[in-house]
C-alpha cells in the first residue's frame, strides 16, 4: 500500500536548512537516500569539515565531482585512505602526504561544488595545509565567493594520529586584511600561533572573535581588538605565557570570556560591556580593574568549561571567586585605580542583573563577602551560586571557632538575620539558584533568609550534592515550612539520586 512521502514532499529550502546542521560528508551522503535529495546538499547552509570524522569511510572511485562534470552524477567523498590502518601496520610520509592531500582536495572540489552563499563554515586541517598555501586559499574563497557570516578554523595536528603531539605550533601568517569582508561576522581560531594582528586590518564588520588555545602576546591580542573597531564579544581561552595582561579599552565590546588564563593582570574599560565571564582564571586580583558602569551579567567560576592542558586550572591554583569580589566591590584597593578620576565608580554591581559565582556558604568570610555584593547589586534579578567548600577537611576540624565568632556580636549562624536588608532582596531579585548544597547550618542560613525575607522571589532552586547526608537531607526539607515572604515563591528541592538512601538511614519522611 503506498504512502505519501512526506520528506519528498519538502520545498528545496526546507530540506537544505534540515540537513545544513550535518556535517559536510554525512550531508552529502544524503544523496544515496533518494533522487529527491540528490543536490540539496549544495544549497545547504553550513559546512563543517572535520577529516577525523570520515576517516573511517570505505574507499570510492572517486572524490565529489568538479563543477564542469555532469550533474547527475553522484557526488561520493573519499576521505580515507586506499591502505587500511587499522590493524595497527605502519605506514609512511608518503601515505600520510596522499591522506593529507585526499583531504584538501575534497574540501576543495565540496566548496566548489556548493552553490549557493554559506552562513558559516568550519575546516579542521593539519599544518600542511597552512603551508601549503590551502588555509589562505580557503578564506579568500569563503569571504569573497560564498560571502560567509562566521568562519572557524582549527589546527589538529596536535591530537591527529599522524602526528606528535605539539601545542601553538602554527604560525598564522596571512596577507593584510585578509579577514575584511563585508559579510564576515564571526572568527574563530582554535591551536594557532597568532604572531601578528595584520590580516584583522580593516575588519569593520566582525563581531565575534574566539581564540581557543592560542600562542598570542598581549600586544598582538590588544593591536588585533583595535583593528576591529566594532567587534562586540571576545573569547579568550587557554592561551600560553606570552598572554601577560588582557588590556580592552573598546568602546564596541559588549561580551568578554576569559577562561583558563594565567595572567598577570585584567584591565578592561568600557562604557559598552554588559557580560563578563571568568571561567577558571590564575591572576593576582589586586591586579584587576575594570570600569564597566553598564555591566549586566558577572559569571566568575573556577569549573573549566572547555578541555584545558595546563595544570594551573587545578582548582588549588586558582584565584578565588571570593578575593575576585573583594576586589570587585573594593573591599580591598585594586592596583592602580585611581579613586580622583571621575570616570571610575567603585559600584561595579550597580546595573547587574545576573550574578553567577562560586562560594563557600560555610566560611564567615565569603558570607560577609557575599553580603557586601547584594548590597551593591540595585538591580539584581538572577542569582546563582554553586557552593565550594574553600578549606580542606583538616583545615575545617581544626578551626578555632571560638576566635572567630568573638569577632562578631552574635553568633556566626545570625549573620543574615543581623545584616541589614539588602534593596535586591527586598524588591528585584526573581529567581535563586543554589548548586552543590550539603545542608549544614552555614549553608541553611542564606535560603531562609531568602524565604522568609525576598518579597518578589518567584524561584528559588537548591540542588544537593552527592554527599548529602541523612541530617542534611532533614534540615533541607525544614526549608520548605517556613513562612514565604512571597506569595508567588516556588521551592524545588534537586535531591541526589541516593536520596532514599540516605533518609533510610535515618528517618524517611
Amino acid at each position: 500500500m503506498a504512502t505519501d512521502d512526506f520528506i519528498s514532499n519538502l520545498p528545496d529550502e526546507v530540506l537544505a536548512r534540515i540537513i545544513s546542521g550535518l556535517p559536510a560528508i554525512e550531508a552529502i551522503r544524503t544523496t544515496i537516500l533518494s533522487k529527491r535529495l540528490k543536490d540539496v546538499w549544495r544549497n545547504v547552509f553550513r559546512l563543517d569539515f572535520d577529516p577525523k570524522g570520515v576517516k573511517k569511510l570505505s574507499p570510492r572511485k572517486q572524490a565529489v565531482p568538479a563543477p564542469n562534470q555532469r550533474r547527475s552524477t553522484v557526488p561520493v567523498i573519499q576521505f580515507g585512505s586506499n591502505v587500511c590502518h587499522d590493524d595497527g601496520d605502519d605506514f609512511d610520509d608518503t601515505d600520510k602526504r596522499e591522506e593529507i592531500a585526499r583531504v584538501v582536495k575534497n574540501i576543495d572540489n565540496v566548496l566548489l561544488s556548493h552553490e549557493r552563499n554559506l552562513i558559516s563554515c568550519r575546516i579542521v586541517h593539519l599544518s600542511n595545509s597552512y603551508r601549503n598555501g590551502d588555509l589562505e586559499k580557503w578564506i579568500k574563497y569563503l569571504t569573497s565567493e560564498k560571502e560567509v557570516q562566521e568562519l572557524a578554523f582549527l589546527c589538529d595536528d596536535y591530537q591527529h594520529e599522524f602526528h606528535p603531539k605539539s601545542l601553538f605550533g602554527l604560525g598564522l601568517n596571512l596577507p593584510s586584511g585578509i579577514f575584511s569582508c563585508r559579510t564576515l561576522q564571526s572568527l574563530e581560531f582554535t591551536n594557532y600561533d597568532i604572531r601578528f594582528h595584520r590580516p584583522f586590518h580593516h575588519c569593520h564588520n566582525l563581531k565575534t572573535l574566539k581564540l581557543y588555545h592560542c600562542d598570542i602576546s598581549t600586544e598582538t591580542l590588544e593591536a588585533i581588538v583595535s583593528s576591529c573597531g566594532f567587534i562586540e564579544h571576545l573569547s579568550v581561552c587557554s592561551s600560553t605565557s606570552s598572554l601577560k595582561q588582557v588590556r580592552i579599552f573598546s568602546q564596541t565590546v559588549k561580551t568578554v570570556e576569559l577562561e583558563s588564563l594565567d595572567l598577570e593582570g585584567i584591565y578592561l574599560s568600557t562604557q559598552s560591556l554588559g557580560a563578563l565571564v571568568l571561567h577558571s582564571m590564575k591572576f593576582p586580583a589586586k591586579s584587576m580593574v575594570i570600569h564597566a558602569p553598564n555591566l549586566r551579567v558577572f559569571t566568575a567560576t573556577r569549573k573549566p568549561i572547555t578541555k584545558n592542558p595546563y595544570n594551573f586550572t587545578r582548582p588549588s591554583k586558582q584565584t578565588k571567586i571570593a578575593e575576585i569580589l573583594e576586589y570587585c566591590t573594593h573591599l580591598l584597593t585594586p592596583v592602580n585605580y585611581k579613586a580622583n578620576d571621575p570616570m571610575e565608580d567603585p559600584n561595579l554591581f550597580k546595573n547587574l542583573r545576573e550574578l553567577t559565582i562560586d562560594l563557600d556558604l560555610n566560611d564567615r568570610r565569603e558570607m560577609l563577602i557575599l553580603c557586601i555584593v547584594l548590597q551593591r547589586c540595585l538591580s539584581l534579578h538572577q542569582l546563582e551560586i554553586n557552593i565550594k567548600e574553600s578549606r580542606s577537611e583538616i583545615e575545617e576540624a581544626t578551626r578555632n571557632y571560638s576566635s572567630v565568632n568573638n569577632r562578631l556580636p552574635y553568633p556566626e549562624t545570625k549573620l543574615w538575620e543581623q545584616r541589614e536588608l539588602c534593596d535586591c532582596i527586598t524588591f528585584t531579585l526573581r529567581h535563586v539558584s543554589i548548586k552543590g548544597f550539603k545542608g549544614k547550618d552555614g549553608e541553611m542560613e542564606f535560603p531562609r533568609h531568602l524565604i522568609t525575607k525576598c518579597a518578589k522571589l518567584e524561584r528559588l532552586e537548591i540542588w544537593c550534592n552527592h554527599d548529602w547526608s541523612s541530617e542534611g537531607g532533614k534540615a533541607t526539607l525544614g526549608l520548605l515550612s517556613l513562612p514565604r515572604s512571597s506569595i508567588d515563591v516556588s521551592i524545588l528541592l534537586k535531591p541526589p539520586p541516593n536520596l532514599l538512601v540516605v533518609l533510610e538511614d535515618g528517618s524517611q519522611p
